[in-house]
């Protein structure tokens, strides 16, 4: 290799001083960098909360309400047991009272619930009309003795017996309606037809002649299943809207229960 060649840069030499000075430049352009620009800080996240669970009905939220409508249904239903082993004029009158109180407390509402009158109209009247004709019947029963069956009592007789049939209809449409919107859980949807079915066969049964001794008897045993129908009816209603407490307190009991039996096996 001649003088002159060695003095002449290589291809190696000169493609590194030509990245060299190339960078030099971009670091002379770019000028000083400042500090890094701070992030706002990330909001904290919401803790994540169970929504609350949907009323079961439209009533599963007037606690109150079902409370004291289905205390005085139970009362006048052990009203009505207890007038069936000893004849009391105060039992006979004073249980069809509270059972037809119940029933209004049940449609207006206790304490602005919501009452089933804001529900549904229909259902609130055949629930009031199915225990009027009661209290009608126990008001007149003095007058229809002391008329006689010459003085004008068959006239009244009649004329309640269409109040029944009439109070009745309204009733098995407001079983309809309760059934099909469901504006009552399901215990107490069940007493309620269990009471109306058994008012509608005393309706039927009030045609037919009682004749027989069997159908005397059926008459008794069925007689006593409406105060029984009308206690359950009650014990529904005071439950309304507290199933899942009762049932986490009754598992308490259950599992304290166990355990104090566990402790005394050992």
């Amino acid at each position: 290799m001649s003088a002159a060649d060695r003095g002449r840069p290589t291809d190696g030499r000169r493609a590194r001083t030509e990245a060299e000075e190339a960078g030099a430049g971009r670091a002379g352009t770019s000028g000083p960098q400042g500090p890094p620009t701070p992030q706002a800080p990330l909001a904290p996240e919401a803790p994540l909360t169970p929504a609350p669970a949907p009323a079961l009905t439209p009533m599963s939220g007037s606690t109150r309400t079902t409370l004291v409508a289905g205390v005085l249904v139970g009362l006048s239903a052990v009203l009505a047991l207890v007038g069936l082993a000893a004849a009391s004029s105060l039992l006979h009158t004073a249980g069809p009272l509270l059972a037809l109180a119940g029933a209004v407390l049940l449609v207006v509402g206790v304490r602005g619930e919501t009452g089933l009158g804001r529900v549904s109209a229909l259902a609130s009247a055949g629930i009031v009309l199915l225990f009027v004709p009661d209290v009608v019947g126990q008001a007149l029963s003095s007058t229809v003795r002391e008329l006689g069956p010459d003085g004008g009592a068959q006239v009244l007789l009649t004329a309640l017996a269409v109040l029944r049939l009439a109070s009745l209809a309204v009733a098995l449409a407001a079983v309809v309606v309760v059934l099909r919107r469901r504006l009552l859980e399901p215990w107490a949807r069940r007493a309620l037809v269990a009471v109306v079915a058994v008012r509608a066969f005393f309706a039927v049964l009030s045609f037919v002649p009682s004749v027989t001794l069997e159908l005397a008897v059926v008459t008794a045993r069925v007689d006593l299943l409406v105060p029984v129908l009308l206690l359950a009816l009650g014990v529904a209603l005071a439950l309304h809207g507290r199933g899942d407490r009762v049932r986490a307190r009754t598992g308490r009991g259950l599992e304290a229960w166990r355990s104090s039996t566990d402790v005394v096996r050992r």
